[in-house]
This record gives C-alpha cells, sequence and structure tokens, in this order.
C-alpha cells in the first residue's frame, strides 16, 4: 500500500514539474511586447495586461497554442508619433515609409487614439520554446 502511495505522489511531482514549463501570463505579455519591438511599435503600444483563457499544448513540448485576453496601453498619441516619425532625419526615407505604412495600419485597426487609451484584444497565439525561453514563431520566408 505504501508503495502504491508512493507512486502516487511520484506521478502528481511529475505532473506538476510539467505544468511549471508551461508559458504563464508573464512570459505571453513578454512574448506579445517582443513582436511589438520586432515591429518598431514598441514606442507606441505595451501590452499591460494578460490573460490565458485557454493552453493546447501540441505534440511536441515545447509548443503551446493558446487563446488570450490582452490589454494594449498607448504610451503616445498616434497623431503625434506619426509626425515624430515622418520628420525623423536618422531613419532613411525607406524606413520612415514603412513606418508610415505600419502606422497607417494601427489607425485603420484602432482609429486615432491619445496616450494612456487602453484596447482589448483577443487572439489565438503559438509560443514555441527555444533557448531563450517563449516566443512567438516567426514564419519562415
Amino acid at each position: 500500500m505504501r508503495a502504491l502511495s508512493l507512486a502516487g505522489l511520484l506521478a502528481l511531482l511529475t505532473l506538476l514539474a510539467a505544468c511549471s514549463d508551461t508559458p504563464d501570463n508573464g512570459t505571453v505579455r513578454e512574448a506579445l511586447n517582443q513582436e511589438l519591438r520586432a515591429a518598431h511599435l514598441d514606442e507606441l503600444l505595451e501590452v499591460t495586461e494578460v490573460e490565458i483563457v485557454n493552453a493546447y499544448p501540441q505534440e511536441n513540448e515545447d509548443q503551446y497554442t493558446l487563446d488570450v485576453l490582452y490589454t494594449l496601453e498607448a504610451r503616445q498619441g498616434l497623431s503625434e508619433y506619426g509626425k515624430a516619425v515622418k520628420e525623423d532625419q536618422d531613419r532613411n526615407a525607406m524606413d520612415r515609409f514603412a513606418m508610415v505604412m505600419a502606422l497607417s495600419a494601427v489607425r485603420i485597426e484602432f482609429g486615432d487614439f491619445e496616450a494612456g487609451e487602453t484596447f482589448r484584444q483577443e487572439r489565438r497565439l503559438d509560443l514555441q520554446r527555444d533557448e531563450d525561453g517563449w516566443r512567438i514563431p516567426r514564419p519562415d520566408r
């Protein structure tokens, strides 16, 4: 009987250890903010709150699909940021053009907004763990 209890306890500890390797709200927030940095939008927007609604482990233990709710907060107003990008002589003309186009897409999605405004978002997200932690995989080109 004691061996059965010990085996059950070991199984429970193994399960708990495996669960601790799943992405949590903070991990998802960092991955989403990293995505904003990669899109050069981190000076404009920041992910502040995250709630994982559902988590679906994939066959590979280093991959999860998550349904998440999160809040984007504007660090600056869209118009003022757009003006600063257009006037930024440190960026080359193509970079400025690409940023203006990206900001046009942001304007279509959220409208013209001011610093401090928030936007509640819902998304299905794939996360993959690598040597640096959990990341949103970039599409192969």
